[in-house]
C-alpha cells in the first residue's frame, strides 16, 4: 500500500490512498474537532444507530449505560465531520505502551466509502511514528472486526461476543 499524505492533508484528514490490488485513488475529505459535552447526545444516537443491533443479540443494551459510554473518555474523542455535518466519532486513548482505540462509530449512511479505513490509516501512522501497538475490542460479529483484520490487527484475547485484537508497528530503520 502506497500512501501519499502531507502534513496539511493529516490535519485536515484529506488522503490521497493507493490501494494494494486495484491502485485505485480516492479522495476523502474529513476534519476531526474535539468532542464537547454538547457532543454527547449525538454519541449517545450514533451508538444507538451502530451498536445496539449487535449489543441487542449479544450482552444485551441499556440505555443508562449506553448514554454513559457516550459521555465515557470524551477528553480523548474528536468528532469526525464532513464539510460541516457530524457524522461520527472517534475515541484513541494514549496509553503508556499502546494507542488503545476505545470508540470508533461513523454514521451508516457514512460507512463503506472507506471513512473507517481513513481513520484508521491516521492512528497507525501515528502507533509507527510512536513505535507502540494500536489495541482494541470489538464485537466479533461486527463488520469492524473485518475493518480491523484488514489492517494487520490479530486477536489476542476472545471471550464470548468479542475480542480484543491488537496490531503492532512495522519497523522502518529510518524512524
Amino acid at each position: 500500500m502506497i500512501l501519499i499524505i502531507t502534513k496539511q492533508e493529516m490535519i485536515q484528514g484529506t488522503f490521497n490512498i493507493l490501494k494494494d490490488s486495484i491502485m485505485k485513488q480516492e479522495t476523502i475529505n474529513y476534519n476531526l474537532r474535539p468532542a464537547t459535552n454538547d457532543d454527547i447526545e449525538f454519541i449517545f444516537q450514533l451508538r444507538l444507530k451502530t451498536m445496539k443491533p449487535f449489543f441487542k443479540n449479544t450482552h444485551g443494551w441499556n440505555d443508562t449505560e449506553e448514554r454513559e459510554k457516550a459521555a465515557d473518555e470524551l477528553n480523548h474523542a474528536q468528532i469526525v465531520m464532513i464539510d460541516k455535518k457530524i457524522i461520527g466519532v472517534i475515541k484513541v486513548i494514549p496509553k503508556i505502551n499502546e494507542l488503545h482505540i476505545h470508540q470508533m462509530q461513523i454514521l451508516p449512511e457514512f460507512q463503506k466509502q472507506g471513512l473507517g479505513a481513513a481513520l484508521i490509516r491516521q492512528i497507525i501512522i501515528r502507533s509507527e511514528k510512536l513505535h507502540i501497538p494500536i489495541s482494541l475490542f470489538v464485537i466479533t460479529s461486527s463488520p469492524a472486526k473485518r475493518l480491523y483484520d484488514r489492517f494487520g490487527f490479530v486477536t489476542t484475547e476472545m471471550y464470548k461476543h468479542h475480542c480484543k485484537m491488537c496490531r503492532q508497528p512495522e519497523c522502518h530503520p529510518n524512524n
